[in-house]
Formats: C-alpha cells, sequence, structure tokens
C-alpha cells in the first residue's frame, strides 16, 4: 500500500504548522474588524424585520380565526407550530427578495501573489471522475495569467487496498501529463476523525508552505476563472480568512436530479445572493469550493472531540459551519462570493440517496445545537448553525401541526371546535370567519411557499432576455411548473424522512456511511418508504372516515404514492432530458458523474 511511485508523487517536504484545539467555553483575544457596513447592517435589518412582520400578521390572522369560539389549548398548539414554521419561511422570502435587489460586489485586485494549495480529500470514490475534473482546473490555471501559484495534493482515507493502487495509478498518469504542476498523493492509514482529521493532518505537516488551501470534494467542479477570482479577491484583504463560492449543482441524468440542479441554479442563485449581503463578514462554510487563508485556520479552527457518546459527543461532524463561526470569533473575515460563478458540485441522483445524505447531514447539524454556546461567537455565526439544525427540526413540527389540525377536525381535546357533523362527514364546516381573513390565510400561507421560486425565475429571465441558456421561453416556464408539481409531490415524503433522521440521531444511531446506486428498483423504494405508504393509509381511511380535513388529503395521497415517485424519479425518461435545464449546462460546463462521498465527517 506504500508508495512505489516517487517522483512524481512523492510529498513536498514538510513544514510544519501548529493546529492547536480551540477552547470551546472561553473565547480567544481577537484582532479588532470593523463593523459591517451600513449596507450588511441594513440588510439584516430589513430580512430579520420582514420575516417577523409577516410571522406576526399570520399570527393576527389565525388568532381572529381561532378566538370567536375561545382558544382550546389544539388551537393554540397550531397556532404556535404554525408560526414557528412560518418564521422560516418567511426568512426565505425576504433573503429571496433581497437577492434580486443590485449589491456591491467584493473587488478584487491588489496584494502579494498566494501560494494556494489545491487540497481535495477523497474517500473510495472511483478516481477517473476527480482527475477529469482537477485536470481541466490545473491546465486552465497553467495557461492563465495569475500571479498566484497552485499545488495539487490528493488526500486520501481510502480504506480498499485495491482502490488505493487505482488512486495512486490515476495520479501518476496525471502528474506526467501536467510535468510544470505539483501533484502530490498522500494516503493515510488511519481515517482517524474522518474529513476533519484529514484536514488537520494535511494542515499540521505541509500547510505553512502555503498562503491559502482551496478545499475541494471529491465531486467539486470549478473552473479556473472563479478559482483565480477568490484567490485575488483574498490576496487584496489581509484579513479575509475564508471566502465561499457558491457551488451550483450539476446537471442530474434523472428526474429528481435534474430537478435538483434546475431548482438550485435557477431559485438557489437569488437565495444564495440574498444570504451573502445579509451575512456580511460573518458568512459560513460548506466544507468546499471555498479558499481558507492557512495560517488563519490553523490558528482558530482546530476542533476538540465533544465529551460524551454520538450523536451529541466525540467528532464534530458538520465541522464547516463550526470552523467558520471560530474563524470569525478570531477577528477573520469570512464571504460568500456569488459572482465565482463557476463552481460546481454533483447531487444525488435519487430520493434515497438524497435522503441517506440528509441523514448525515442531520446528524451532524442537530450537534450544533449542543455548541450554539460557544463563547464569542457572532451572532450571525449562531444563526446559521441554528438555521441548519432548524431545516431538520422544523419537519418536526410541521408534523405536530398536521396532527393537531386532525385534533380540530375530529373535535378531540379540550372541548375545540366542532369541523365535521355525521350528516356531512366529507366536507368540513369552518368557523365563521371574514373573508379578508380566507384571503390573508392563503396568500401568506402558499404565497409565501412559491414566492422564492418565482424571484428566482424572474431573475433568470432578467439576466438572459431570450432565455437560450436555459431552451427558451416556453421550456423554461414548463420546467418551472414540472418543478413546483414535483417538489409538492415529494415535500411529504422529505418531511417524514426528516423526521427519521432526527428520531435516529436523538435515539443514538450511528448513520454512518452508506453508499446508494442512481437507480432503485420499485421492490426497493417499497421497502424504503414503507412507514410513508402506512402514514398515507392510515390519513386515507381517516378522510373516509370523516375524521381528517380536506386540506391534509393532498398531503395524503402524496405519502401513498411515495415509493412511486421515488422509483419513477430516479428514472431517466427522454422527455426530462429536454426540460429543467440550467445555464450551466447549456454553456457546456462538464458533468461528473455522481458518486457516493462521506458528506461532512
Amino acid at each position: 500500500m506504500n508508495a512505489p511511485f516517487h517522483p512524481p508523487l512523492g510529498m513536498p517536504p514538510k513544514a510544519h504548522l501548529p493546529m492547536p484545539p480551540q477552547d470551546l467555553h472561553n473565547a480567544p483575544p481577537a484582532a479588532p474588524l470593523p463593523r459591517d457596513g451600513w449596507r450588511t447592517q441594513a440588510a439584516r435589518g430589513f430580512v430579520f424585520g420582514m420575516a417577523a412582520l409577516i410571522t406576526a400578521a399570520l399570527g393576527a390572522v389565525l388568532y381572529d380565526w381561532f378566538q370567536a369560539e375561545g382558544l382550546q389549548w389544539v388551537e393554540v398548539g397550531v397556532m404556535a407550530c404554525g408560526l414557528f414554521a412560518a418564521f422560516w419561511i418567511a426568512l426565505s422570502v425576504a433573503t429571496a427578495f433581497l437577492g434580486c435587489l443590485p449589491r456591491k460586489p467584493l473587488v478584487p485586485g491588489g496584494g502579494a501573489p498566494h501560494d494556494i494549495a489545491i487540497v481535495q480529500p477523497i474517500y473510495g470514490e472511483a478516481p477517473q471522475p476527480i482527475i477529469t475534473a482537477i485536470e481541466a482546473l490545473l491546465r486552465q490555471l497553467t495557461e492563465s495569467e495569475t500571479p498566484h501559484r497552485f499545488t495539487y495534493y490528493c488526500l486520501s482515507d481510502t480504506r480498499d487496498p485495491a482502490k488505493v493502487v487505482a488512486e495512486r495509478l490515476a495520479l501518476a498518469d496525471l502528474a506526467q501529463r501536467l510535468p510544470g504542476v505539483g501533484v502530490h498523493y498522500r494516503h493515510r492509514a488511519q481515517n482517524d476523525r474522518f474529513k476533519v482529521g484529514n484536514i488537520e493532518d494535511w494542515v499540521t505537516q505541509w500547510g505553512g508552505a502555503h498562503h491559502a488551501m482551496l478545499v475541494l470534494d471529491a465531486d467539486s467542479v470549478m473552473t479556473a476563472e472563479s478559482v483565480m477570482l477568490m484567490a485575488d479577491t483574498m490576496a487584496a484583504r489581509p484579513r479575509m480568512g475564508l471566502v465561499q463560492s457558491i457551488p451550483r449543482l450539476l446537471e442530474g441524468s434523472t428526474i429528481f436530479g435534474r430537478m435538483q440542479a434546475f431548482s438550485n441554479t435557477v431559485y438557489g442563485t437569488t437565495l444564495a445572493r440574498g444570504l451573502a449581503l445579509w451575512a456580511g463578514s460573518a458568512a459560513n462554510y460548506w466544507g468546499h469550493n471555498a479558499l481558507i487563508r492557512t495560517t488563519a485556520f490553523a490558528g482558530a479552527a482546530g476542533l476538540p472531540n465533544l465529551p460524551g457518546r454520538r450523536p451529541f459527543g466525540g467528532v464534530i461532524l458538520s465541522h464547516d459551519f463550526v470552523e467558520a463561526a471560530l474563524l470569525r470569533r478570531a477577528g477573520w473575515q469570512i464571504h460568500f462570493l456569488p459572482q465565482a460563478v463557476g463552481s460546481f458540485e454533483a447531487t444525488p441522483q435519487s430520493v434515497i440517496g438524497h435522503v441517506l445524505r440528509d441523514q448525515r447531514w442531520c446528524q451532524g447539524n442537530l450537534q450544533h445545537l449542543r455548541l450554539l454556546g460557544i463563547r464569542g461567537l457572532h451572532p450571525i455565526s449562531r444563526m446559521h448553525m441554528f438555521q441548519g439544525a432548524m431545516a431538520y427540526l422544523t419537519s418536526v413540527v410541521w408534523f405536530a401541526l398536521m396532527v393537531l389540525w386532525v385534533l380540530i377536525g375530529t373535535g378531540q381535546g379540550d372541548g375545540a371546535i366542532q369541523y365535521f357533523s355525521e350528516t356531512n362527514p366529507l366536507f368540513p364546516a369552518w368557523p365563521e370567519m371574514e373573508l379578508v381573513s380566507r384571503i390573508l390565510i392563503v396568500s401568506l400561507t402558499y404565497g409565501m411557499l412559491i414566492a422564492p421560486k418565482l424571484m428566482g425565475a424572474i431573475m433568470v429571465c432578467l439576466g438572459d432576455p431570450s432565455l437560450r441558456g436555459v431552451g427558451g421561453w416556453g421550456r423554461f416556464w414548463l420546467s418551472v411548473l414540472i418543478e413546483v408539481v414535483l417538489s409538492v409531490l415529494l415535500a411529504p415524503t422529505m418531511m417524514v424522512q426528516h423526521i427519521i433522521a432526527v428520531g435516529r440521531t436523538l435515539l443514538g444511531f450511528d448513520t454512518g456511511w452508506k453508499p446508494a446506486t442512481t437507480h432503485q428498483g420499485l421492490l426497493t423504494c417499497l421497502r424504503f418508504h414503507a412507514l410513508e405508504m402506512v402514514l398515507g393509509l392510515v390519513m386515507c381511511g381517516l378522510f373516509v372516515a370523516g375524521a381528517l380535513t380536506v386540506w391534509l388529503v393532498p398531503v395524503a395521497v402524496s405519502l401513498l404514492l411515495a415509493p412511486v415517485l421515488s422509483w419513477a424519479t430516479a428514472t431517466a425518461p427522454q422527455w426530462a432530458l429536454s426540460v429543467m435545464k440550467t445555464p450551466q449546462s447549456a454553456s457546456g460546463a462538464r458533468t461528473v458523474p455522481h458518486q457516493p462521498k462521506l458528506a461532512r465527517a
């Protein structure tokens, strides 16, 4: 398993850089940073103020609805859950609206050239797609006129000896094809502390030779133009500790994969612009496609193991959020760079693959709840960590809201309103309510869910009036419609799977790494989504018995059809290849076949 290939794969001389574990209970003295400018402060006030106002408006309407005959405990529960869930939706709406406004971009230029290490941790992935993407980047950088110097390190934690040999062979061939570029390969005998330990091992042994490191995942694809923009931006700002690009998803080969890529690119770009505005210098780190100042990372972002057993003890799994928070605590600026548009990553091509990845992320993000009390963190850093946990816990709130609606509908609970009668069991008789209240509830609920998507779609139209990059006007808006319908159909399944992930984490199950195939048969989907199907059957039975409101019937049908939807969206019919196109696919951005990776671990 040890090297037969020295050179060209021998590691360079060691350049040690201490990386001590940080004290989470006592904040170190930080270099003073100027406050974020008035634009950032105004953006934060707008986003959180708008979210609070929308939530308060919905609360007033719900209170007016329920208080007519006196509030009962079940109605108070509905209001509490509804408002909690509504706040996060409203926050997305406000962020998307902010992303539609013009922004003052970070201006690159100036500063001394940087020596940058491109570090790519891998863990058993097929080497050829990795080599294809990194070779293209290294060739572009070599042919460019950038003053920065780049060296590539492949950091392998692969356990299979045969795969290790394949990695060495592939990297040796790459080094021979690129004789003027430093190409290095390091394999760890033990993958202690997973990805955290992999990066720490490189930083402490070789990090001292480089000003910064560009961290890539196994499925990362970046253009030289964006890498150079990130390097120029950091070189011009001595107190910038990390600059995070906004990775777009590579176009998928299945209905689900294309839906994910289309949603991420068309809607997510607008959300990312808004997020960059209100995050300011306290932005986040997503673990890859980011440039990090090496000395800052070593001095401020060393992670200790947490006391206790997993899921809340041991190695910090979703380490990237915490590393960004610690860098900001130490006085380093963290920025998003949306204009680095040549940044891509792959995505799971099926619902099952997506769910298995989410289970790993859920385990790490819930661990953040324990870390919210770290001393000295910037409030926005705490917000990033809390928001990550809420991405999963909100599903629990939505499910609780559904259960409470059932209790209201059947008249159970402490004297709750009777919505159904024996003479008319299928149609609810709602309490008296002003027309304006009805309009407000419908508008606020459905309008908030669809608004970020519409804003993102409109921004694409403004940026490319002919829409040639996404297939033309008709195909683009048909794609928007298809994506919205699929999102609505799959939302109940994702809710149930998030609840399962939260439950597994709280019960102490270690999800681990489970590679998922791209395509699953119908029988596999039936087994995987058995709980959703049972819940759908129960809800349909309650509706037939007159014990379920019509509001929840679409949810019941979606859950009942979960295995079929999961199986169907993991296929690649010809019609799907002609819709949900993205600008990156039209411009010739390469796709890398999806391969499972040890996400955030």
